[in-house]
């Protein structure tokens, strides 16, 4: 990005999108992590940390903007990411990995409208930069719920 004209031209509503969205990822890398940390299956284990790969670049990404900016970048509580983490975590022994593909599809269809939603406000804004990476986020969702979709429809619980 570059650092003069967008960045001097970041509104408020902007930059809470922002926000928006760092949390937003936050949550998925700490919910695919759970998910890896759980794992019987070791390819399961091994995709889902891929998919919190993905998502910690999308994170990063935001916070480096709320930086940029000059504002202060989100942070949580422990009792979020114990949340996350201990109770899906938990969820994954309990309810197998289908009903668990099932909840990320849900997760990442919330994550493709908002990011479709924000791609056209971003449009509307002229922010060209940081609507070509929405559109590269937006297409690691996608992927990302076709995958967990088809997985949980070939290995029922």
């Amino acid at each position: 990005m570059k650092k003069g004209k967008e960045q001097s031209s970041m509104d408020d509503k902007l930059i809470s999108r922002l926000k928006e969205f760092y949390k937003l990822e936050t949550f998925q890398v700490a919910f695919y992590k759970a998910q890896a940390d759980s794992a019987a299956n070791e390819y399961y284990g091994k995709v889902f940390q891929k998919l919190v790969n993905i998502e910690q670049g999308h994170a990063d990404y935001y916070a480096d903007l709320i930086e940029r900016a000059g504002e202060v970048v989100p942070s949580f509580i422990g009792s979020v990411f114990k949340l996350a983490g201990d109770f899906i975590g938990e969820g994954v022994e309990q309810i197998g990995q289908h009903d668990t593909c099932t909840l990320g599809v849900m997760l990442e269809n919330k994550a493709i409208k908002k990011y479709r939603t924000f791609i056209k406000e971003s449009k509307d804004k002229n922010y060209i930069e940081i609507r070509n990476k929405l559109m590269e986020f937006l297409l690691d969702e996608e992927f990302h719920a076709l995958w967990l979709r088809e997985y949980a429809k070939h290995h029922p619980n």
